[in-house]
């Protein structure tokens, strides 16, 4: 399990790179305190980086409000198709502490 100081950190800093394989040069995840939930933003390699992205998951597009960064990390993997292991370790690499910790171990 990680901290909740961890998870406050991540909320501090608001979003963090997602660098997930064949979507790693623009994509972000983290915390959306106006809407009190986790999110993503993804651009496959291939995209205009000043386009939307290919696939946002918030509450601004219907997804549920979610805490849990496991879950976010399935949501992820549903939505773009890679393996839940790679996304889990691709938010793993910049989540704070013990949170980064709690995301590997679930990716073994």
């Amino acid at each position: 399990m990680y901290a909740a100081a961890d998870l406050d950190q991540l909320r501090a800093w608001g979003r963090v790179a997602l660098y997930l394989p064949g979507w790693e040069r623009y994509s972000i995840w983290g915390w959306d305190g106006r809407e009190g939930s986790l999110f993503a933003q993804l651009w496959r390699n291939t995209d205009d980086r000043d386009a939307e992205p290919s696939i946002w998951i918030t509450t601004l597009t219907g997804w549920p409000a979610v805490r849990e960064p496991e879950v976010l990390a399935e949501w992820v993997s549903s939505a773009t198709g890679c393996r839940l292991p790679d996304v889990l370790l691709a938010m793993a690499a910049h989540a704070p502490g013990s949170l980064s910790g709690h995301l590997r171990e679930l990716a073994v």
